[in-house]
């Protein structure tokens, strides 16, 4: 049985790398859209509301990341 709850182990500490990386990204996304969004809006207005949504999006993303404890089952 140690062979099995090490490998959950091992796949607990991968899936929680790939959690960790995912809300970096996305916080970086959400700071270098949302910097970018007025500018270009002001240039180009469908552009600048499409950049405003995937910043509304990645804010959820984020939020989801960091308000849920996610426990993955190896």
């Amino acid at each position: 049985m140690r062979f099995f709850s090490g490998l959950k182990n091992f796949g607990s500490k991968i899936l929680n790398g790939f959690k960790k990386t995912a809300s970096w990204v996305v916080q970086t996304q959400i700071k270098v859209m949302g910097t970018f969004a007025g500018p270009v809006g002001t240039l180009h207005p469908e552009i600048g509301e499409i950049m405003g949504t995937v910043v509304n999006i990645a804010r959820k993303v984020d939020s989801y990341l960091n308000n849920h404890d996610l426990h993955f089952a190896v």
